[in-house]
Formats: structure tokens, sequence, C-alpha cells
């Protein structure tokens, strides 16, 4: 599970390195004439490409997704992908109204800047007029794209530069420059995606997915996704910054319930009114969390929500669930084993990673590992009166025989499957109340689970 950039080759990639004659050298700081997200409706988007899940509480977040943000999404890609035929170029004004709505890192980085952890400051990247000039070429020489053409890219084929319209735009401008990461900016400035408003200090947004029509396991690596939570712009987290921030605040918060229910509560109901129970780490955390699990879900609806098959949405949840007891611990498992570790473990490297081909990672990589522990949790509950009842509680909404010896795949692949019911009514509210009692047990109980695994 990653927020991962369109699919292509570093090699390609290399061909576009930026270094353009403008290297500019940002100092890593709030810009005084930044204006707080919280007090904005945030990027303007389309009307017909946002909605506010709040109207759409009392159905299931995957039926919400099925039903309204995959099809949005679909509607910017190719017709010859199931697509509805795209997008017009708009230019360089939507990037130069909108910078102050995204954060200061992922605004340049996407520039082309990076980090300098010694200097403590972003270096490099192309300036706002640059990058203008590059989006009023788009606009010039192809007025109208599609996702498609904008992260083109089969490996291996010749003349791909030719099929990306950002490639051309960057030849136009006389820009040297990647155009993958340009692509990302300027959709996501531009409004060109779909955009969901949690409430009225929480958004996410999510740009240049394909639909899955034509060649759905490459597609799947497609798209970007940014939140913009508590009063700052838009970013995206990667997976290790998603898990050391779940980690600081499960350390932190003696009371992890609200969490866990308002998450339930999203995911079964499309109620975000449980991030109001939240303190402002806990509504980003949260936020954070929504905005990968509906990228994910978006890349498993390209499956058509198969069974197995890229159903990293679910690895998220699961691993968010578990994380209970690995931060009230200290331990994860690890090649079949319960290791001292942080949550960062519970992300890793693809073991079919080749030297010179793309680098694949992610939570989905641990799930055997994962689901190790999560079968100790069912165990041990199932052995105590109280677990036995609760662990039976929440199998009368989920079904009785779905994962009968692993609770917390139970209830996540319940929330997001083919079968899954439009609607739960009353059930939906029951189950956030259970798992996020569960969560609380297990972190009681992390002891007796730890010792019905294997230790390293």
């Amino acid at each position: 599970m990653k927020i991962l950039k369109p699919f292509v080759a570093f090699s390609a990639l290399a061909l576009f390195a930026c270094s353009t004659p403008s290297t500019q050298t940002t100092a890593h700081h709030p810009s005084q004439n930044r204006r707080a997200a919280a007090l904005s409706d945030g990027i303007d988007y389309p009307a017909n490409r946002t909605f506010d899940l709040a109207d759409y509480t009392g159905q299931t977040y995957i039926t919400f997704l099925k039903k309204k943000v995959k099809p949005a999404l679909d509607s910017l890609s190719a017709t010859s992908n199931g697509g509805g035929g795209g997008f017009k170029n708009v230019g360089s004004g939507p990037f130069t109204q909108n910078t102050e709505e995204m954060k200061e890192s992922a605004l340049f980085s996407y520039k082309g800047a990076k980090w300098n952890r010694v200097k403590q400051r972003y270096e490099g990247g192309l300036d706002d007029e640059t990058v203008a000039s590059v989006y009023d070429a788009l606009a010039s020489v192809r007025p109208k794209s599609t996702v498609d053409s904008l992260t083109y890219y089969k490996r291996g084929e010749d003349g791909w530069a030719k099929k990306n319209d950002m490639a051309i735009a960057l030849k136009e401008a006389g820009v040297n420059a990647a155009p993958f990461d340009l692509a990302t900016l300027y959709a996501l400035s531009s409004g060109l995606g779909v955009k969901v408003k949690i409430d009225d200090r929480n958004y996410n947004y999510h740009v240049l997915y394909k639909t899955g029509k034509t060649k759905p396991n490459e597609e799947v690596m497609s798209g970007r996704s940014f939140a913009a939570t508590g009063g700052e712009g838009a970013t995206d987290a990667t997976d290790p910054e998603y898990l050391r921030d779940l980690e600081k605040y499960l350390t932190s918060t003696s009371d992890q319930k609200p969490f866990y229910r308002a998450m339930i509560r999203a995911l079964a109901n499309s109620d975000p009114s449980g991030w109001t129970d939240l303190s402002t780490q806990g509504q980003a955390l949260l936020s954070d969390f929504l905005t990968v699990y509906t990228a994910e879900a978006d890349r498993h609806l390209m499956v058509n929500l198969q069974a197995g098959n890229h159903p990293w949405e679910i690895d998220l949840a699961a691993v968010t669930f578990v994380s209970a007891f690995s931060a009230a611990t200290g331990k994860v498992v690890v090649a079949g084993e319960l290791i001292d570790g942080n949550l960062g473990k519970w992300f890793a490297p693809s073991p079919n990673n080749t030297p010179d081909g793309p680098q694949r990672s992610g939570i989905g990589i641990t799930r055997k590992d994962r689901k190790i522990l999560q079968g100790a949790i069912n165990k041990y509950e199932m052995k105590t009166t109280a677990g036995k009842k609760l662990l039976g509680d929440i199998r009368k909404i989920i079904g009785t025989n779905h994962n009968k010896n692993d609770i917390v795949q139970g209830v996540f692949e319940f929330l997001s499957r083919k079968q899954t019911p439009e609607a739960m009514g009353a059930n939906a509210d029951k189950l956030a109340e259970l798992v996020a009692e569960l969560a609380e047990r297990i972190v009681q109980d992390a002891e007796g689970i730890a010792k019905l695994m294997p230790a390293g």
C-alpha cells in the first residue's frame, strides 16, 4: 500500500532530470502570504467532481466510491480506456492562484526541489514562472488532454515522450524537468481530479487515476492523492510517514477508542462526524488514512474488488488497527516472528524488485506477517469470556463464516468487497463501537497475545 506516483520507469524519468538554469533555493518555512486552508474551501474543483462526505452518510464508503468517486475520476481518462474523454487544459492561471492551498513541502517537491537534510531546506527545482510557462505551453500545444496522455508511459516502448502531453509542453517551453511530477502538480492545482470534503477543516484530492478498463494490472499503479487538514495545505504522505505519525499518535493518546470508532464510522457509514471527537493530530492522521484508503480502494475497484488482487485499502485498514498492539508493545512481526520494532516495520520493499526495474514497496508486502498477528489476536480473544462475546457480536454483523479465524481481516474485507451492502443501517454504528472496543482489548491483552506468537 503506497500512494504511488504514476507508473514510470526510472530510466525514462532520467531523461527529464530537473537541471534547469534556474536553481531556486527555498528555506523550509511557512510563507507569510499563505492563507490557512481551514479558512477556505480548499482548491476549487468542479461541482460534478466535488463531494461532501456528509451528503452520503448512510451508505458504506465503498458504495460512495463505486457510485461517485470512481466514475468522476474515470470521466477524465481517455475514451479508448473506458473513460469520459478528458478535460480542457487551462494554462497557468489555476496554478498561480492555488499554490497557497498546497503545503510548501509538496509544492516544492513536485517542482523538482530536493530536501537537503544537512541544511534543512529545499534546494533546486523550478521557480513559479518557469512552471507557469510550461502550463501555458501545454494549453497552447495540447488544448485538450486526458489522464492517459499526461501520464502515459509503457516501459520499453520508444517514443513514449511524443505521447505524453506534459513532455511535449516541456519541449515547447524549453524546460528540462520531470513531466510526471509537473503533470501531478498541474492536475492538483487545476482541479483536474476529484475532491472529497470530510468536514470544514479536512479535504482530500485525487488526480491522474486511470480507469483500469484496458490493462488494470498496470493501471493500478496510476494516480496520486493528497490530504489537506487542520489549517495546512494539500500534501501527500508516504507509507513510512503515515506509520511514523500513527505511532506518535497511538503512543501519546491514552484513549484510542475515539480514533478507531471514527475510522469505522467513515468506512461503514460514510460518516465524518467522528473527526470532531479527535485532537488536531488525530484529525490529521485520520484524514491521511481516508485519503490513502480512497486511493487504494479506487485501484482495487479497477479489478472489480477481486479478493486478493490489489486489496491495498484492506491492508492499510488492517495495519492501522493492529498498530494499536504494536504501539503498546513495541513489537511487530517480521519473517513470521515477533520482534522488537517500530510501526515502520509494517512497510517493506517488494521481494520482486530488480535493480533495473521499478522499485515497489508498501504495507501490503507485510500482509502475511500481519495475518500471523491477527490470528493470534483472534485466538487469544476467543479464549476469554468477554473477548469471545465481543467477537461473536462482530460476527453477527459481518457474517460468521467470513475469515472465521481472523476477525480483523474479516471486518476490513467485509467493508470492501463486491458483496458489501450499500447501507448497513444501525449496524454501522454498532460495528464502530465493537471494533473500537476490540482495539482497546488488544492493548490490554497484548502480553497474552504476544505469547501465542513465535518470538524472534
